[in-house]
């Protein structure tokens, strides 16, 4: 029979186990990323984008915003959009049912009058109120500036009514509370265009908050006052940087973040497009049920896409530019960011629910045998391991049996070995590098120039092991529990706005 203390021996093994796995995996993602990070960041000066912007090979895009409630942010948003270099585009903002202003603002703003479009449903979607086109005068690269009002559904919903009133090969996903870089699409179209096989590219997501915006661009990256804030910028470095660049690399990408995605607008047809409850495609049906739905859109049409691509055995992939291609504003308190990472936990199991079958089979390759694996042991999983875990130590000290040589490798392992990897994120970011021979200033992945503000992030890359973290697991696990009650609300939390 074993005894209390050979349980708790079990234990602790266990978990110095889980957390030295997993922060070694993350480090050798470090090395992983690193270099094709400053391989990028040499590239940017020999790019030569002009070709991408004359070359008559260079599709058209059509930016697909879906927008609910969005006031505050969707004229700086979408005047960014208009401003964007890209030889051709086509701007299809869909209105999903918002109970603000947000229609009377664009509206007012661009000059939309109400039209009748060629709008073909191939992907079902909530009925359809209304279309509007813009009369003012437009950038001589954008073709077509259309407005769809529909119906409340979702964001994925909104996404596939964009779709069908789209004319372009490829799309955008873009939030309406998000300003890109306008040479964002220029650089992704670069990577997109020497490798034909690529069905869908992300970049690296940046922070917004506290810089200054003019005219629906980010003229002065600054680093936000708020201290939430600033440990969400260590988190998305640490997410993009690290990462998305590694898994890329080692073509096991599971998430394209929504704020930015470019799709081949036909592939993602093909597989159904974004899943809602509504959809009627087959192979929506046949990998998710009928009647499913997700939260986290921009995951599961991600899984699907690479579900399928193995399945058909296609010579297709995804791919991923550790470029900040797009500015997006992150919460400034607690009960929005928790309503936020509440919902990506109870996304992110539902995708997985979905997706099981692609766990540990060999038709799947190195997505069925390490990205999947991965994701549930490390993402999904991790929170209620990594919170239990420190649970543990003042129950097993009350309890008078805390090994004090086990206390010591659990700081060094889970506290000290993830201060390495979030500084490390930083590190890889921000370090410089000569991106032509004139270049004497130097240029890094980071968008902050000011050395101070560096050295903040570097301060917060080591206080978000102390506290932060741990009350992002427990909003986590309460994702879990909703999850596991049904919960399918998306709880949008309440946007400050900028310009």
């Amino acid at each position: 029979m074993f005894s209390i203390e050979y349980v708790y021996r079990i234990l602790e093994y266990s978990f110095l186990f889980y957390f030295f796995l997993y922060n070694s995996i993350n480090f050798c993602f470090i090395f992983l990323s690193f270099f094709e990070v400053r391989r990028k960041v040499i590239s940017r000066g020999f790019e030569d984008l002009d070709v991408v912007m004359m070359s008559p090979f260079t599709p058209p895009i059509s930016l697909i915003v879906p927008a609910y409630n969005e006031e505050s942010t969707i004229v700086e948003s979408v005047t960014s959009m208009l401003n964007l270099k890209f030889p051709r585009v086509e701007l299809v903002i869909v209105n999903d049912g918002s109970t603000d202003t947000t229609l009377d603002v664009l509206k007012m703003a661009f000059n939309l009058k109400r039209v009748d479009i060629n709008y073909i449903e191939t992907i079902t979607t909530a009925p359809i109120l209304g279309y509007y086109e813009s009369r003012q005068d437009l950038p001589e690269h954008v073709l077509r500036f259309v407005l769809v009002n529909k119906e409340n559904g979702s964001k994925a919903d909104a996404l596939n009514a964009g779709i069908n009133a789209s004319l372009c090969p490829y799309f955008l996903s873009i939030d309406a509370d998000s300003v890109i870089d306008e040479l964002a699409l220029l650089q992704a179209f670069r990577t997109l265009l020497n490798n034909e096989g690529i069905v869908a590219i992300g970049g690296q997501v940046a922070i917004l908050n506290g810089s200054v915006i003019k005219k629906g661009k980010v003229v002065q990256p600054k680093l936000s006052n708020c201290w939430l804030v600033r440990f969400q910028i260590v988190e998305y470095l640490r997410s993009f940087t690290l990462g998305r660049t590694a898994l890329s690399r080692l073509n096991s990408l599971f998430i394209i973040s929504g704020v930015f995605g470019i799709f081949q607008k036909e592939f993602v047809k093909k597989i159904g497009g974004y899943l809602t409850k509504d959809l009627t495609s087959k192979i929506a049906s046949e990998y998710a049920g009928s009647m499913a739905e997700t939260v986290c859109e921009d995951m599961e049409i991600i899984v699907r896409m690479q579900r399928y691509i193995q399945d058909k055995k296609l010579n297709k992939r995804i791919a991923y530019v550790p470029h900040p291609l797009c500015w997006t504003e992150a919460p400034e308190n607690l009960d929005s960011l928790s309503k936020q990472r509440n919902r990506w936990q109870r996304g992110f199991l539902e995708t997985m629910v979905y997706h099981r079958k692609m766990l540990f089979n060999r038709d799947y390759g190195r997505i069925g045998f390490f990205a999947f694996p991965y994701f549930l042991c490390f993402e999904l999983l991790g929170g209620p391991i990594e919170f239990f875990g420190y649970v543990t130590l003042p129950l097993l000290f009350l309890f008078h049996s805390l090994n004090y040589s086990y206390l010591i490798m659990f700081i060094l392992v889970s506290i000290i070995y993830g201060v390495l990897i979030s500084v490390s994120s930083i590190v890889v970011g921000a370090w410089p590098a000569k991106t032509t021979e004139a270049d004497t200033s130097k240029k890094s992945l980071i968008y902050f120039s000011n050395t101070r503000e560096i050295f903040i992030l570097l301060a917060f890359a080591v206080l978000e092991n102390f506290g932060y973290r741990q009350v992002t697991l427990w909003w986590r696990i309460k994702g879990t529990v909703d999850f596991i009650r049904g919960k399918k609300r998306w709880e949008k939390f309440q946007r400050i706005g900028f310009g």
